[in-house]
């Protein structure tokens, strides 16, 4: 029984080494945990749609949308998670916080594993907008810990509008009444690295989905070019 979504993923890149696709919030990269047998994940929902074998080599939280990257073989993935922690690669997200950060501001606080041992992790912020109660960020990946830039925004009291795990309900709550806020503002959308195969530039943007296009939308203060230019 195939388990492909049943709306047709959005394939960003696609060649002879890679695929990158959009991954819908809420739908999670494999299966695991407690996702129902019946339910689409992105890996089989991706491999039915392209008829080709998958390699994973990294992946985002399940109510987080936006940019995944597979292999299309063993030793392509090999190199393409090396190029994703590469110096030079970014990995960047477009994040709507609670209240008003720096212009742009880094957080390096270690997080702790699945083992509770604390890790190194790096993660810069640049504010693109002051909103009400809010600003919108661009958050750039320096390391891949668990939930890190929900971790490191909520230690500095700037927490992700729509979390559930790190955020403040009652914010939430007036964000979803407010402004129609559907869940988590977190959206992987600009990945810039270099081809595994030919070593050439590449840079993939995936455009801020209509769900959270609205939630802008609805604020007076969200500069309309802006706006559009996230959208495009």
């Amino acid at each position: 029984m195939s388990e492909a979504a049943a709306t047709p993923l959005r394939v960003l890149w696609l060649d002879e080494e890679l695929v990158v696709v959009s991954k819908p919030a809420h739908m999670a990269v494999h299966r695991g945990g407690n996702i129902g047998k019946d339910e689409p994940v992105l890996l089989q929902s991706l491999r039915d749609q392209i008829g080709k074998h998958l390699y994973p080599v990294h992946r985002l939280d399940r109510p987080t949308s936006g940019i995944v990257a597979y292999g299309l073989t063993s030793a392509m993935a090999a190199r393409l998670q090396e190029n994703l922690h590469a110096p030079k690669a970014r990995k960047e997200y477009l994040v709507l916080v609670r209240g008003t950060p720096p212009e742009e501001f880094v957080s390096e606080r270690p997080l702790s594993d699945e083992n509770d041992q604390p890790q190194p992790a790096r993660t810069e912020f640049r504010r693109l907008a002051v909103l009400p109660r809010s600003s919108l960020l661009c958050a750039r990946l320096c390391t891949g810990r668990m939930h890190q830039i929900r971790r490191h925004l909520a230690h500095l009291a700037h927490h992700v509008l729509g979390d559930t795990n790190y955020g403040k309900g009652r914010i939430n709550a007036w964000f979803r009444a407010t402004y129609g806020l559907p869940r988590l503002f977190l959206h992987a959308w600009r990945l810039c690295i270099r081809h595994p195969a030919s070593d050439a530039p590449l840079e993939l943007i995936d455009p801020l989905p209509e769900d959270l296009r609205l939630v802008l939308g609805r604020m007076p203060e969200m500069p309309r070019e802006l706006l559009d230019g996230l959208g495009a």
